[in-house]
């Protein structure tokens, strides 16, 4: 997919699509949308950028933002998710992801595709078959711009008057271009958003792609190049580290082997002399023994035979 810039481009709009993680669920009831709402209009006046539609619904979301030059979409998108996940989840007592991990986005030259893509937007409701009325389904900007209900929620009357600027500029044209838009029209402008997600004239284009190639020669666009060498260094480093380890633990295996071997040879050798010694010990002692045992023997014979001369004279 083709990569589109995520900074301030003049007379560009962005077009963003956020999904619950595996189409779950981000708004259960009322409290919910409010809430959102509420970050949306926190943001809105942090960032500085013009909010011309916005549509919740329950699985997703579609917003169509303007931007000032002091944040990217992606800085406005991640705060505003970021903290509204914080939120659900303390409410719901859930933990992790609640919205997929990045949100789809188009550019698209404001000239030419802002009110295709308000109407787009607001008509989603009906489309997905939740209301036959548009004007029945209330966390839209649509009524904000027709005036088709008066705000029942202080959240939304609060929203009308933080897009009071977008309100402005485009309601006036708005109604008329809703009450005739067609099918055909509606059908063309979701083929060509899927076609592609930079959408305009080629002067829009090229200055698109123009402001890509000036980003990556600005200092930020170094800087990310720079981390990005910076991170491969460290992964050869990282690699020659544990190679070094590897080899180090082999040579250490064989030294400890080496060791071990030569303390075994030590060992079967002081054992073999002890061995020897003993063995030595048991001898000598053995021939002592027997010399002994021959000299008794020896001495007893002589006993014996002067036992038998006495006898023997003395049976004379």
């Amino acid at each position: 997919m083709e990569k589109i810039p995520k900074g301030y481009i003049e007379g560009a709009v962005y077009y963003i699509t956020t999904r619950g993680d595996n189409e779950e669920k981000i708004f259960i009831d009322d409290k919910d949308f409010l809430a959102y709402m509420g970050f949306l209009k926190r943001y809105k006046k942090q960032y500085g950028f013009n909010l011309f539609a916005f549509m919740l619904l329950p699985n997703h979301l579609h917003l169509l933002i303007e931007l000032s030059k002091t944040a990217t979409v992606s800085q406005i998108t991640h705060d505003i998710n970021s903290n509204y996940t914080k939120y659900f989840n303390s409410r719901s007592q859930r933990k992790g992801h609640l919205f997929q991990e990045r949100p789809k986005m188009a550019i698209l030259e404001k000239k030419a595709y802002l009110l295709p893509a308000i109407a787009y937007i607001h008509l989603n409701p009906v489309k997905l078959g939740l209301v036959k009325d548009i004007n029945e389904y209330k966390y839209s900007s649509h009524s904000l711009y027709i005036g088709a209900q008066k705000p029942k929620d202080q959240i939304i009357e609060d929203m009308k008057n933080e897009m009071s600027k977008e309100i402005n500029e485009v309601s006036a044209v708005y109604a008329e271009y809703f009450s005739r838009l067609s099918q055909q029209e509606m059908d063309s402008f979701a083929k060509s958003l899927s076609s592609g997600p930079i959408m305009g004239s080629q002067d829009f284009k090229q200055d698109v792609k123009s402001y890509q190639i000036k980003s990556a020669k600005t200092p930020e666009g170094k800087r990310s190049g720079r981390l990005v060498l910076y991170a491969a260094l460290a992964s050869v480093v990282m690699a020659v580290v544990i190679f070094c380890l590897y080899t180090n633990n082999i040579y250490l295996k064989k030294l400890f082997n080496n060791e071990l071997s030569k303390k075994d040879a030590e060992l079967n050798a002081k054992l073999s002399i002890e061995r020897n010694k003993v063995y030595k010990d048991l001898d000598e002692k053995h021939r002592a023994d027997m010399v002994s045992y021959e000299a008794m023997s020896k001495r007893l014979e002589i006993e014996r035979t002067k036992v038998k001369g006495l006898e023997k004279t003395s049976g004379k």
